[in-house]
């Protein structure tokens, strides 16, 4: 595999998981090493062997990210159940440099079309939900509320 083949598997793998800052730093550690070992006298098909596999890489960056991201404070978050931040649960934002805020409820990124789709989805349901309800309760409560407003008028405290 080819330096660039290498480089870009890796960036395809990164992508959308972790910040777009901690992409680029990765991608810049690792066309570096390449270059540096290419130096050497090492050919890249040698030193992208010898690295392994972008993808396994990637999910190892991924997993240590979240890990080191929450030790060092780089996420705030609003995780329940006792949960560190950036385990993988709850709601996080990463600042992830020029790209702004990375927002995301678990695994899910927020500010992706999928997340933003998700969260239309949540809010027309809370909506239907909240309608059901009122609809609901209105024909208990409509009565209750005119036997009570009947009663105060008629019946209630004279003085």
């Amino acid at each position: 595999m080819t330096r660039k083949e290498f480089l870009h598997e890796l960036q395809v793998a990164l992508q959308g998981e972790i910040g777009q800052a901690a992409v680029n730093e990765n991608i810049k550690y690792y066309d570096n090493y390449i270059m540096e070992e290419s130096r050497k006298g090492k050919s890249e098909e040698e030193v992208t062997a010898q690295l392994g596999n972008p993808r396994l890489i990637a999910k190892t960056l991924i997993d240590t990210s979240d890990k080191v991201g929450a030790s060092q404070g780089q996420y705030y978050s609003g995780d329940y159940g006792g949960q560190p931040a950036g385990a993988g649960r709850g709601f996080r934002a990463e600042y992830s440099g020029q790209d702004g805020w990375d927002v995301r409820f678990g695994r899910m990124k927020l500010n992706s079309w999928f997340g933003k789709l998700m969260l239309v989805l949540a809010a027309v349901l809370i909506v239907v939900v909240v309608a059901n309800v009122v609809a609901f309760l209105l024909p208990i409560l409509v009565p209750v509320i005119l036997v009570m407003l009947f009663y105060s008028l008629f019946f209630g405290n004279k003085r």
